[in-house]
């Protein structure tokens, strides 16, 4: 046994209930990790409802980053199953997190679970937060999971390869070839509902070209997609810069009765449907803020 550990050991015995509280948490740790996948929400609501408007506050007050939200024209019916669908990912979804965990747990419009990346169920305390907003594991099993126990969950299509490229510069909306948020509301036949947060990408400023190749490198050998990025005051942290943010909703594209294997003309048609949707809610409303981008949209790479 090492010296340091022989210290470490001796610190510990003389923190009884550092040692007593270490232990219940890693029980829970363990208890809970079920919960990641479970189609049923996690803790009080009332705790989650104060939770989601304590995020909120803190991003508008603390970080300066205020919140305008514009609900879908169309009513949404209580209980109706969708897969709502946010863009864009940003560089750290850091607006979608703090500002839009209202939405989840307030139905405004509607009660839903978003998929995140299992990684981040890892992090302790952060994986309690994430799972009291409705936050669930994005892995497949977790999302028919959901579905099939007749809750609305919420995916962003372009994942880990948009935030590879997330430019504070432009919009950008990536889609995977096989579509598969298209394919998950066609099995179940759900209506897609998208969203659109105005001011997400230019949370921080990224690096440009070496930046991006940073990234890249990072998620290649790492496993995990480091975006090295400049928050306020121009600092490399995690503290956003003041920018306002929009949150806009689409209205809902039908996707058609159920149909467990869809061909992709089917796909297509209604990725097509969705894609001038979102084009839509985007030009109606990318005049909220000042010098907003066009949208770029691609299919891993190939514009549409």
């Amino acid at each position: 046994m090492t010296s340091s550990t022989i210290l470490l050991l001796e610190a510990l015995a003389r923190r009884p209930a550092l040692v007593g509280a270490l232990s219940l948490y890693a029980c829970f740790y363990v208890a809970a990790g079920r919960a990641i996948t479970r189609p049923a929400p996690f803790g009080p609501r009332w705790l989650a409802a104060l939770v989601a408007r304590l995020l909120t506050w803190v991003m508008r007050v603390v970080a300066r980053c205020p919140l305008t939200f514009a609900l879908p024209d169309e009513t949404i019916p209580p209980g109706k199953q969708h897969v709502v669908v946010w863009h864009p990912h940003g560089s750290y979804t850091a607006m979608c997190f703090m500002h839009c965990a209202q939405f989840t747990v307030q139905a405004s419009p509607l009660t839903w679970y978003p998929g995140v990346a299992p990684l981040l169920f890892r992090l302790p305390l952060f994986r309690e937060l994430l799972l009291l907003v409705n936050a669930r594991s994005v892995a497949a099993r977790s999302l028919e999971g959901l579905c099939a126990a007749g809750l609305s969950v919420g995916v962003q299509p372009g994942g880990i390869p948009e935030q590879l490229v997330a430019d504070h510069t432009r919009e950008l909306a990536v889609f995977s070839r096989r579509l598969g948020f298209v394919r998950l509301a066609m099995r179940h036949g759900m209506p897609l509902l998208p969203v659109y947060i105005f001011g997400e990408s230019q949370a921080y400023t990224t690096l440009g070209d070496g930046g991006r190749a940073l990234s890249a490198w990072c998620f290649k050998w790492l496993g995990a997609p480091l975006v090295p990025v400049l928050g306020r005051f121009a600092l490399p942290w995690l503290v956003p810069v003041p920018t306002s943010v929009h949150v806009r909703w689409g209205n809902p594209v039908l996707t058609g009765p159920r149909n467990e294997n869809p061909t992709l003309e089917q796909v297509e048609a209604v990725f097509e449907a969705y894609l001038a949707e979102l084009r839509r809610v985007f030009d109606a409303h990318k005049d909220a803020r000042p010098r907003q981008h066009a949208l770029d949209s691609h299919t891993q790479g190939r514009p549409l």
